[in-house]
């Protein structure tokens, strides 16, 4: 049987064995991905991963089979994950809030072309975020109301995804380079620990169109991890972010686990994972095995509880 194309130039490494890991459910495609690679399958509760010791090209082999798969590292502790920080436009909701905002008061083409410009990297955050405030200058807050009330979803899996780094005690904070008006809300209705976005002068009830303090751009995500770990005696090494953007490139190039989710090329290339397909929540595939001896310990201590 010939090889597919990501797999042409395969070639056995005796020394390391890889795990991928298949964010799916699909049986016929874990099969047929372990059968070409050579390798080991196994089951877990929501996903699959295969052992091999043979080479590959891991971009094409997601594009090739349009799924979600990534590599296990093996030189990364999972166990000591402690803090969880997420980007909030287009990461765990699935709107851009500003856009909508400008939509909603007739300038969505305005704002939002500069929005695409930015996430892609070509045009400066604090600049652009300034601008596109400017522009939105008085709106009334009855329209901010409105998209929460209305417009903002989470993304698929996010709500289980939270919850489930809580049950494992992993602080949760949100850092945006949007309005503080969503994020604190985000923050109250799903219980995160912390939260750092911009805050937009508001006067009678208005947005001014300027901007208070510092704009939350790419280096400053990167300084309020630096503030959780040291607040909370960790390592950025123990730090595991998500985002989508531009905007949040140099936090992913300090912590232990970035995870590109849905994002511009841009930031695809600088991840350790790379979700395009599945939904927010199949992150938590990479703490199956401790799911599962967290689960044994409240067995043990519920047993311990009946016979005492």
């Amino acid at each position: 049987m010939s090889q597919p194309n990501w797999c042409t130039k395969c070639s056995v490494s005796n020394i390391f064995m890889k795990t991928i890991i298949l964010h799916s459910q699909d049986l016929a495609l874990a099969q047929n991905l372990s059968s070409n690679l050579n390798g080991e399958l196994e089951q877990r509760k929501k996903h699959f991963r295969i052992h091999t010791k043979l080479s590959f090209n891991l971009e094409q082999l997601r594009q090739s089979n349009r799924a979600d798969l990534n590599l296990f590292k093996d030189n990364f502790n999972y166990s000591e994950i402690g803090l969880f920080v997420s980007d909030m436009d287009s990461t765990l909701v699935t709107i851009e809030t500003i856009d909508e905002i400008a939509k909603l008061v007739g300038i969505e083409n305005e704002v939002s072309s500069i929005t695409k410009k930015t996430m892609l990297g070509y045009q400066d955050f604090s600049s652009s975020f300034k601008a596109r405030v400017l522009m939105l200058r008085g709106t009334k807050i009855e329209i901010l109301k409105q998209v929460y009330d209305e417009k903002l979803n989470y993304s698929d899996g996010a709500i289980e995804l939270i919850d489930f780094l809580k049950s494992m005690n992993i602080k949760t904070a949100l850092v945006s380079g949007g309005l503080s008006y969503f994020a604190q809300q985000l923050q109250n209705q799903l219980g995160l620990d912390s939260f750092k976005a911009n805050n937009v002068e508001i006067i009678n009830n208005y947005l001014t169109g300027s901007v208070i303090g510092t704009v939350v751009g790419p280096q400053e995500k990167a300084n309020y991890i630096n503030e959780l770990c040291m607040l909370y005696g960790l390592k950025k090494n123990q730090v595991l972010a998500i985002g989508d953007g531009a905007n949040d490139l140099e936090m992913m190039r300090i912590v232990g686990l970035s995870i590109a989710y849905k994002a511009k090329p841009l930031l695809q290339k600088n991840c350790d994972v790379i979700i395009n397909f599945s939904s927010l929540d199949s992150v938590i595939d990479f703490f199956d095995w401790l799911n599962s001896i967290q689960n044994l310990l409240l067995i043990l201590r519920e047993l311990e509880l009946y016979l005492n």
